[in-house]
């Protein structure tokens, strides 16, 4: 693909958003800012691009993503080494498990902040960011483009779960908050976006209870799913590059389901 621009990819430490990460490098971007809140494992992600892919000037920024300053630096150091952003994916997310009857009030807190507010404050920091730089015009598309934004929801975003109400109230939030902004920002040459993913082979999976009680429910959850397994994180990045390049230029303001058919939505 034609990617001349910057791209920035939060939660680069581990799955969905290192599997960008990579993925934008193996796809020819030579300017890629990678930020997560473990900035051990965020390295590790540095190094395999740099030795993979031999030329790709890297980047890596310690960011906490409930914090306004925080984002808002991780931006303003973007922009310091690369001039600009163009294609940006906000993958940082945490899950945390319970009803609403027994979910401790901090559990709450923490998913909000992150998941919603985390997502806020990075589209609204990156917004700001593309409003002032000239757009870039691509092989794919004879449209100009200030920039592409593609936020990272969940199937949760898209349905109901009686033990997950934080994380769908959430998820749903990512959801509302795309539609929104590819609506007002179009105008502005730049398109946002929200991806959706199912059942994933990442680290959060690892939030699943222990023993018997997660064995369960993760065979519950492949039994949801029509082509029968559960995904993995490259294929989720390559609809997170699909949507932040010049060959989805008519595409803002939707949401792309990727969870292998679920059959309950």
């Amino acid at each position: 693909m034609d990617f001349q621009g910057v791209a920035l990819v939060t939660g680069a430490a581990s799955g969905i958003g290192r599997a960008t990460a990579l993925l934008y490098a193996a796809e020819g971007c030579k300017r890629i800012v990678i930020a997560d809140f473990n900035t051990s494992l965020l390295q590790e992600t540095k190094k395999e691009i740099e030795q993979s892919r031999p030329g790709v000037d890297v980047l890596a920024v310690s960011v906490d993503v409930r914090s306004e300053a925080s984002v808002q630096k991780m931006v303003d150091q973007a922009i310091e080494r690369f001039a600009r952003i163009d294609y940006c994916a906000n993958v940082a997310g945490i899950i945390r498990f319970g009803d609403t009857s027994v979910l401790p009030l901090s559990d709450f807190d923490d998913v909000y902040q992150v998941n919603l507010r985390g997502t806020f404050l990075c589209a609204k920091a990156e917004i700001n960011a593309m409003l002032q730089q000239e757009p870039l015009r691509n092989s794919h598309s004879e449209f100009e483009a200030r920039g592409a934004i593609v936020n990272v929801s969940s199937q949760a975003g898209l349905m109901g779960n009686g033990n997950l109400p934080a994380y769908v109230a959430s998820k749903h939030g990512v959801v509302g908050l795309s539609k929104s902004d590819g609506v007002k920002f179009a105008q502005h040459g730049i398109r946002v976006n929200a991806v959706c993913p199912g059942t994933i082979e990442t680290p959060i999976l690892g939030d699943l209870p222990q023993g018997e009680i997660g064995k369960q429910r993760a065979a519950e959850r492949t039994r949801e799913i029509a082509l029968g397994r559960i995904g993995r994180p490259d294929e989720v990045a390559q609809c997170i590059i699909f949507l932040t390049s010049g060959r989805s230029s008519f595409v803002t303001g939707t949401t792309l389901a990727v969870h292998g058919g679920l059959r309950n939505t």
